[in-house]
């Protein structure tokens, strides 16, 4: 209603009110109405928002692993149910007129929601913005996050987001609702003395649940100062142990691991911390760490094996591999190579169709069928840059890769993987998917981010690794110590110093694309000078643990290091370790 229209609506009522009986007038009971309907429809979506607002709350209370965080939670769904309840109740109250009362009844009527509101915004800081402002930061003071990157930052943020809201709702009442009441009390006390709002009762219930907040808020704040400090790191004899203590604790990961091989022995194995957050059960040096895309290097490396056994070549393409599925593949596909896949330049979408990326987690049949049913979607559809013009990063590609390895040997990938590496290797370890055992904290356990809950353990079985559809692009699980033999035996084979491949071999695996952004088949060719030059790397992570492998193989040195933690999270505290450990045993 603009400002014309809210004039003439006043002054017809006035008429109205003087004259003490309904409108007769259409057009004014159609304004009336429309005042009426506005004012029902800010109680209806002003309870609505607050009742949906808490929802986020409820379903963090059963999934965060944080008692403190739990408080903080109840503090705000409590506040916001106990406002919402009582502004329903004062609307209850006030009595609606029938349709053909006198405009003095509708008038008192709307005057009565207009103070409502009225209350409401008074209330506003106290019974919506104060709840919310102690329960998120209760929340996440008792988290067990890094002060400086996540506390303090939404601990800003919060107090900025209540800032705002209470401005803008105090900039509402002032533009909106105090001209409204003030032209209907105008109205009402046109002809008659001034009928002064009702003074608020005093509550004893308000200041009851009142104070049970702030005496809650109180000892969640003694709580979460009991509780937060980080843990002392354990004191170890040893100093590579000590150190990986230290920025374990200093990054708050459940568990950090490493290895070492300096002249192509394994000189370091150690292992810190926890198989899961919050638990008890120690890691071990031989405990497995998934590898996720390290896996990438060693489907390259069978590859590499099958070509020398003469079952593949490196040009061999999907169209000759499956001329079965030359009908139902687009043509682009037909004449992509095994070392475009491998070097990722085939053109593979770096992301899987969402269909297909649902078709894959639903896990239907034996793992090589999931495989072949998942290229056969990515084939049948365009690349996403043309074969051979483009670096793209594909779990994709590394897919169709390992299916044309299982057709190329009539095995299957696991089995390629067994017979040809970790047996010959002595990598007893090794393994696919998740490392621990389904209910049990036998193995460590991968962990999630979330926004209000810390690392989250997330339990053995379905969702605790990639789908199958993708294993050859990262699946592997090990020990640090059998990854070590693994990095051990490339460096080696360099030297022509391996039975199973020969040096022409490893150095086209370990040889980048011209215009490939540094990628080879399976590992990144980067310049470092505490590698005399070249050192080959990658990393991987599944979303719930981290892995990153450097090798430098003019020193026939490398170094290794895990965690049961994301990517994202893992990479600062993984990658200080792994310059400490560079820079005291080969780096100079």
């Amino acid at each position: 209603m603009n400002d014309e229209e809210q004039k003439n609506l006043w002054q017809g009522l006035k008429c109205l009110w003087q004259e003490q009986k309904p409108s007769s007038d259409p057009a004014l009971r159609k304004k009336m109405a429309k005042m009426h309907e506005g004012l029902n429809k800010t109680d209806f979506w002003g309870s609505a928002l607050y009742a949906v607002v808490t929802v986020p709350f409820i379903i963090y209370i059963f999934t965060t692993p944080y008692f403190v965080t739990r408080i903080g939670y109840l503090i705000i769904i409590g506040g916001m149910l106990f406002a919402s309840w009582k502004s329903i109740r004062r609307r209850r109250s006030i009595p609606q007129p029938i349709a053909d009362a006198p405009v003095m009844e509708w008038l008192k009527y709307d005057l009565a929601k207009v103070r409502q509101h009225a209350e409401d915004s008074r209330t506003l800081l106290w019974w919506y913005l104060l709840p919310f402002l102690i329960g998120m930061n209760v929340s996440t003071w008792g988290m067990k996050v890094d002060l400086l990157t996540v506390k303090i930052p939404m601990t800003v943020l919060v107090v900025l987001i209540a800032g705002v809201t209470y401005w803008l709702n105090q900039r509402v009442w002032r533009n909106q609702w105090l001209p409204m009441q003030q032209e209907l009390e105008a109205l009402l006390n046109s002809d008659q003395p001034v009928l002064p709002p009702e003074p608020p009762k005093k509550n004893i219930m308000t200041r009851t649940i009142l104070i049970g907040i702030v005496l809650i808020l109180l000892g969640a704040i003694v709580f979460v100062r009991g509780r937060d400090a980080k843990t002392a790191a354990i004191a170890y004899s040893d100093p590579v142990s000590q150190m990986l203590e230290n920025i374990r604790v200093k990054h708050n990961f459940p568990a950090l691991a490493a290895a070492v091989i300096v002249d192509g022995k394994i000189v370091v194995t150690n292992a810190v911390g926890f198989r899961k957050n919050g638990g008890t059960e120690k890691v071990t040096v031989d405990d497995k760490f998934h590898l996720g895309s390290v896996t990438k290097s060693m489907t390259a490396t069978v590859a590499a094996m099958l070509v020398e056994q003469g079952k593949i070549s490196w040009t061999t393409t999907i169209g000759e591999a499956f001329p079965e599925l030359k009908s139902e593949m687009h043509p682009d596909y037909l004449g992509v190579t095994l070392e475009q896949l491998l070097s990722q330049r085939s053109g593979a979408p770096g992301d899987a169709p969402a269909d297909l990326w649902l078709q894959a987690w639903a896990a239907k049949g034996t793992a090589a069928e999931q495989r072949l049913a998942f290229i056969k979607g990515i084939l049948a559809r365009k690349p996403e840059a043309k074969p051979g013009t483009k670096y793209i990063y594909s779990n994709q590609g590394y897919t169709i890769a390992g299916v044309m390895l299982e057709k190329a040997a009539g095995k299957t990938w696991e089995d390629l993987l067994r017979s040809m590496l970790f047996e010959p290797l002595g990598m007893t370890t090794a393994g696919f998917g998740a490392p621990a055992s389904v209910d049990k904290v036998d193995q460590p356990w991968g962990h999630k981010k979330k926004m209000l809950s810390g690392r989250e353990p997330v339990p053995p079985g379905p969702g605790a690794d990639n789908p199958l559809a993708i294993s050859p692009a990262g699946a592997v699980h090990c020990s640090l110590g059998d990854l070590a033999k693994y990095a051990a035996f490339h460096m080696a084979g360099e030297r022509g110093k391996s039975q199973l491949l020969k040096a022409e071999s490893f150095k086209k695996l370990h040889t980048a694309v011209a215009d490939n952004d540094d990628y080879a088949l399976g590992w990144m060719v980067l310049k470092r000078a505490w590698a005399n030059g070249r050192a080959l790397m990658h990393n991987g992570s599944n979303t719930m643990f981290y892995v990153v492998v450097w090798m430098a193989p003019e020193k026939n040195c490398a170094v290794i290091v895990a965690s049961n933690v994301g990517v994202d999270e893992a990479f600062k505290g993984c990658d200080e370790v792994a310059g400490k450990l560079i820079d005291q045993y080969f780096g100079k």
